[in-house]
């Protein structure tokens, strides 16, 4: 007997456990043998029937040969280990099973449930449709789940399906059951199945847990699926290589405040897809993107990418992308060059700078995400090469800087334009920009002009981006009609300069719509709508937009000055032979001098402007010539008077007297045309009075002159 007992206690060291009443454990096939000296030797594995430390599934049967249909001897281990509290074993083999496994740990909801796997695989690939292995708490309802603790899948577990839906579930899809604080060692899910539905680990309503897995599928759903999952570690890798697929999907119910740690996402449409509509503040620490679209996320918010890292398959590394933060751009380059017309930038993007050199057309249109999905601080810089245009919109929010909020921002033309903007968590704002492109959108001015342009139409429209241009006739066949922008949106010190050049004239006029005017120092100051610089050489003008509706003539030459009326030149310095017998003097003819010469007729009438367009000081002058006569009379509208000693104040026209090279100079006063000047035969026949001089001789008889009595 005490052999006997010896031989007991051995077999007990040696891991035979007691279940059911057996006297020893057994394993089917091999027993253990255990000599009447007391040595024990095992001829097998040993089995463990007593849960303790854990129930065996070979102890109901089971037998892990790969051919036989282990199913109901599994469930059968799984539901008598719930109900006793004994953790459940599977040791290493290929177990067949022909429908779904469940375990249901409703019954140790406050103690937990475990599942020890020493490298075994489940079978199910013969199983049409519905989870291979299903782990749940029943009892609970959407409304009121049930709570569930501490289920652990311990050691490696391989589970091989091919159903067309997800071939591990754990938890209900209708979120009746909440599972805390669980974790899964070491799982690894293969489903064959390429429907659309069928996909590998879904995990719903999860919570403060701890994951492991890597789930492949062939099928167009997920890898992982991510149901509600919140406050838990997620690690491993996943693969859904059919059209929609995705290696890990956050879909449904609250998905947050979860960290995925190097996650390993390949072979598939999507890497990382999120669809559901909440604040995630999700966490992917150093994620491995193998996917054409790395992330695709059409909704949450604040999910941050940390150090990604990006493998050849990426072309789109997640242009649908929302509510994606990264820090650190992993191996991804910072600068990129997208081959396509378009490009959505999401919150993935931040950190990197895209350039319009392999756009297919003349340029690359780029709209900015959603502010409040990325967050305050998301940057991106954009530039221009390669001759192409970019252009960035902002559908929601605005584009800020130099007072002006835009809905949209082109960089200005040429190569190497450059903007960098800024997240504010509700609009972005220009952080740095080169000067033609903050100039050309508005919202940088340039008071000095800088750049030389020499359009070859008769006409040329001026824009917002001209911003400190300057244009000139070179070019034209036959001058230049210059039409200013809109002043609708213009900054204020928005300056051009306007230019003449080889014999051809410029002229500038007001936009038809919302122009304003062009103002400069005028008697009345009247608003004028149209400037025509004076002379066809070297003239020059430069306007300035004052940001209340008007150009403003910031700077000029002399004799385009004059011809406004601006500088008065208290005489004459040019000289007119006007082609008519009857001519309209204007603010321009401050300093010429009008000619009779080339008239037709035997004379040359010239009508003076109103008083009211000239500034003090204007000039103009009349002359004979050719034989020809000439008179000056005042506008029969506000004309003033012309004065001069002995005119009274009634005069309204002067007429030289006959004979060539006769000369009268007026000026304006404020008032009157004043005679300031006036050849000796023309003055005796206007009446002019004063003084004549008489000349004397003196001959003084002396060496040295005595000085003359007054006379």
């Amino acid at each position: 007997m005490k052999g006997i007992d010896r031989a007991l206690a051995v077999g007990a060291l040696a891991g035979c456990g007691f279940f059911g009443g057996n006297a020893l454990a057994q394993s089917p096939g091999n027993f253990s043998t255990l000599s009447t000296t007391g040595t024990a030797t095992l001829g097998g594995d040993a089995l463990m029937c007593s849960g303790r430390p854990w129930v065996d599934v070979r102890c109901n049967g089971a037998l892990g040969d790969g051919s036989h249909d282990d199913t109901s001897a599994m469930q059968t281990t799984i539901d008598d280990a719930i109900t006793q509290n004994w953790p459940v074993y599977i040791p290493a083999g290929t177990y067949k099973v022909t429908s779904r496994l469940a375990i249901d740990y409703a019954g140790q909801s406050g103690r937990g449930f475990r599942l020890i796997a020493h490298g075994a695989t489940i079978d199910g690939t013969g199983i049409a449709s519905g989870a291979v292995l299903q782990v749940q708490c029943s009892g609970g309802t959407s409304e009121t789940p049930a709570n569930c603790f501490y289920f652990k899948q311990e050691g490696t577990l391989f589970v091989n399906a091919s159903t067309p839906a997800y071939a591990v579930v754990v938890g209900k899809t209708d979120f009746s059951d909440a599972h805390n604080s669980i974790k899964i060692d070491h799982l690894i899910v293969n489903n064959a199945s390429t429907a659309s539905t069928a996909g590998g680990l879904q995990l719903n309503f999860v919570l403060d847990s701890e994951i492991y897995a890597i789930a492949d599928a062939a099928g167009g759903a997920a890898g992982v699926a991510l149901e509600q999952v919140q406050f838990s570690r997620i690690a491993g890798a996943g693969s859904a290589s059919a059209t929609g697929g995705a290696a890990l999907l956050l879909e449904n119910g609250y998905n947050f405040a979860n960290t995925v740690f190097a996650f390993d996402m390949e072979e598939s449409p999507t890497c990382l897809a999120i669809t559901f509509n909440h604040d995630g503040q999700n966490t992917f620490v150093s994620p491995y993107f193998a996917c054409t679209t790395a992330v695709n996320a059409t909704a949450s918010a604040r999910n941050l990418l940390i150090n990604p890292t990006y493998a050849a398959e990426v072309v789109n590394r997640g242009a649908q992308s929302v509510g994606i933060q990264i820090s650190g751009t992993g191996n991804w380059a910072q600068w990129q060059f997208p081959a396509a017309a378009t490009y959505a930038a999401g919150g993935i993007d931040s950190g990197t700078v895209l350039s319009s050199y392999n756009a297919p057309g003349a340029a690359l249109a780029v709209t900015l995400p959603v502010p409040a999905e990325i967050g305050a601080g998301w940057s991106m810089g954009f530039a221009t090469d390669n001759g192409k245009g970019l252009t960035i919109t902002a559908p929601v929010g605005s584009i800020l800087s130099g007072g002006k909020a835009l809905s949209s921002v082109s960089l200005g033309p040429g190569n190497y334009e450059f903007v960098r903007l800024e997240c504010d968590g509700n609009n972005f704002r220009v952080v740095a920009g080169t000067r033609n492109t903050l100039a050309t959108n508005g919202l940088q001015s340039r008071d000095w002009p800088g750049n030389w342009l020499y359009p070859s139409s008769a006409g040329y429209a001026a824009q917002l981006g001209d911003n400190g241009n300057v244009v000139s006739s070179y070019n034209t066949s036959a001058g230049l009609s210059v039409t200013l922008p809109p002043t609708a949106g213009l900054p204020s010190g928005w300056s051009m300069g306007f230019a003449s050049d080889q014999g051809k004239s410029l002229a500038i006029v007001v936009n038809g719509d919302g122009g304003g005017h062009i103002l400069y120092p005028l008697a009345n100051a009247s608003p004028q709508t149209a400037l025509t610089l004076a002379g066809n050489d070297y003239e020059y003008v430069t306007l300035q937009y004052d940001g209340s509706g008007n150009f403003r003539v910031e700077q000029m030459t002399p004799a385009t000055a004059r011809r406004l009326g601006i500088a008065g030149s208290g005489g004459i310095d040019r000289w007119e032979f006007p082609a008519a017998s009857g001519y309209a003097a204007t603010v321009a003819d401050n300093g010429n001098a009008l000619s009779s010469y080339n008239s037709p007729l035997s004379y040359l009438s010239v009508t003076l402007p109103s008083s009211t367009v000239l500034n003090p000081g204007w000039t103009i002058a009349i002359a004979n010539d050719n034989g020809k006569t000439a008179s000056v009379e005042v506008n029969a509208t506000d004309g003033g008077k012309i004065l001069y000693p002995g005119s009274g104040a009634a005069v309204t026209s002067l007429a030289l007297a006959a004979g060539d090279y006769e000369l009268a100079v007026l000026q304006f006063d404020g008032s009157n045309f004043r005679v300031v000047q006036v050849t000796p035969a023309s003055a005796a026949s206007i009446g002019l009075t004063g003084g004549s001089c008489r000349p004397q001789w003196v001959f003084p008889a002396m060496a040295r002159a005595q000085p003359i009595a007054a006379r």
